[in-house]
């Protein structure tokens, strides 16, 4: 894993309600995991596809775009509110 953490793989942001007054705006696969684990049923297959997604991004086997999709869908699959850009 050692050079994974240099090579921060960006992609468009995607902002995300986390508390009732609070947004978080997250453009990284790390930021998307924290989310991801944060927020969502670990059972969950959208969860656990966002997951997968997120480690292929890092990778470089996914798209940005495929990894921004699959994200929102985790979270809006929490119940999680997000603010489409």
């Amino acid at each position: 894993m050692a050079g994974h953490a240099s090579k921060l793989r960006i992609i468009r942001p995607v902002s995300y309600q986390e508390t009732d007054s609070r947004f978080r705006t997250v453009s990284d696969a790390n930021g998307m995991g924290r989310a991801l684990m944060k927020h969502c049923d670990k059972d969950d297959p959208d969860y656990r596809r966002a997951a997968a997604s997120c480690i292929a991004f890092v990778e470089g086997k996914a798209t940005p775009d495929q990894v921004r999709a699959d994200f929102i869908q985790a979270l809006t699959s929490a119940g999680v509110f997000v603010r489409e850009q």
